[in-house]
């Protein structure tokens, strides 16, 4: 019975908080290796499924959720934002001792690389490229809306 439910319900319904988890539990299940890491790709999955849709200033549907329940590999735009998520791993700290403790030593500041500016240039760009693109569509709306 619920199967039937649920195929009668509107394809441009919004997505309920359940179904979005579903969607990442079913990525996870495809891209984990081990029961251990599915658990956390679960959460990873969740974050940027939500992430997209919010960067996209819309809403998973009910039409999203069928499509990529059917899905048998992760979409590669989810790919791509899990592996910006991923943390990188960090060097394990050498025990220090209290003598050492005692006489902090000077630091020395080093120099901002210049390879940030570029990465917010290519940010920049990036955004402005989604404005115009949304804007290109804006105008083709309100063209259609005004021929009427």
């Amino acid at each position: 019975m619920l199967t039937s439910n649920f195929n009668n319900i509107d394809a441009n319904q919004i997505a309920t908080a359940r179904q979005v988890y579903g969607v990442a539990c079913h990525f996870a299940n495809i891209h984990a290796k081990s029961p251990s890491e599915r658990y956390g790709l679960t959460k990873v999955f969740n974050a940027v499924v939500n992430k997209f849709y919010k960067d996209a200033d819309s809403f998973m549907t009910h039409s999203d959720v069928s499509e990529f329940r059917e899905w048998d590999c992760v979409p590669p735009q989810f790919l791509l934002l899990v592996a910006n998520k991923k943390p990188a791993k960090k060097p394990k700290a050498a025990k220090v001792s209290k003598k050492a403790e005692a006489k902090p030593k000077p630091v020395a500041k080093k120099a901002q690389p210049a390879s940030k500016k570029p990465a917010q240039n290519d940010r920049i760009t990036a955004l402005e490229s989604r404005v115009d693109a949304v804007d290109s569509k804006l105008d083709a709306i309100l063209e259609i809306l005004s021929a009427k």
